[in-house]
């Protein structure tokens, strides 16, 4: 972000939120990050609120990646286990929480759990791409699963990203970095008679067969198309991995 001229440009404008609302606010000396929100989107940094904030907290742990931090110097990063608290500080005042930070929620961890996951970062690539929000773990009614084991119900195969006005379901390959409790799993029986590994195969062919009976294209994105470290994880190279997108889906970009 740091090298870009448009993110130089963001983090100057959140500076300037910064200065004006402790300017106008006297009598403050610091300032959840998240309750900035109303005035940074009045000034144009951002055209709307999600999840309580997520827009300035995605721009803030790119900074935290960047070891970059230090282009808002406001910025105070109260750091437990499981996340990260941002609060704007007055400057020379001294950040003292006025309550115990709140713990997690499970909910709110499986959430930055699937924010900080290579397929999140691809799809989030994707929609800029595409010039589309994709609908994510979608779902249709006609795309299912095996029958359950009373053999009353059904449930909805979910799909990685849909993106309506392309008509487009986006499914990614498995990676080959599982460990081996998790091999092990793969090898336990399900109701269906077959083991999960078989059934997340016969699962991805009746993905396909079902998109193409219905007319609905289907892209298949392999990790191995990208620059990965060691571990099989992307690497994260944004310039690149567009590079790489644009080829995928170049028959769907306008």
């Amino acid at each position: 972000m740091k090298n870009s001229s448009q993110g130089e440009e963001r983090i100057a404008q959140i500076n300037k939120v910064v200065e004006a609302y402790f300017n106008t606010h006297t009598n403050k000396e610091w300032i959840p990050a998240k309750d900035l929100m109303p005035d940074l989107i009045a000034a144009g940094v951002f055209t709307k609120d999600n999840k309580k904030g997520l827009p300035l907290r995605k721009v803030l742990r790119d900074l935290d990646k960047e070891k970059a931090l230090d282009s808002i110097p406001t910025l105070h990063a109260e750091r437990t286990e499981t996340a990260v608290y941002w609060y704007f500080v007055r400057e020379g005042a001294l950040f003292v929480p006025s309550e115990e930070i709140p713990a997690v929620s499970k909910k709110e961890k499986t959430n930055i759990s699937a924010e900080e996951t290579d397929e999140f970062y691809i799809l989030n690539l994707c929609d800029d791409l595409l010039k589309e929000k994709a609908s994510r773990k979608h779902t249709f009614a006609f795309l299912l699963g095996d029958m359950h084991k009373k053999g009353k119900t059904r449930t909805k195969l979910s799909l990685a990203a849909f993106y309506e006005t392309s008509n487009l379901v986006i499914e990614f390959l498995e990676k080959g970095n599982k460990s081996g409790e998790q091999l092990d799993k793969l090898e336990v029986m399900t109701v269906s008679g077959v083991s999960r590994r078989e059934q997340i195969e016969k699962y991805r062919k009746r993905r396909r067969d079902v998109l193409k009976k219905k007319n609905i294209n289907l892209v298949e994105i392999d990790y191995a198309l990208f620059e990965c470290d060691k571990q099989k994880n992307l690497i994260r190279n944004k310039d690149k991995d567009m590079m790489v997108l644009k080829n995928v889906l170049k028959q769907y970009l306008k």
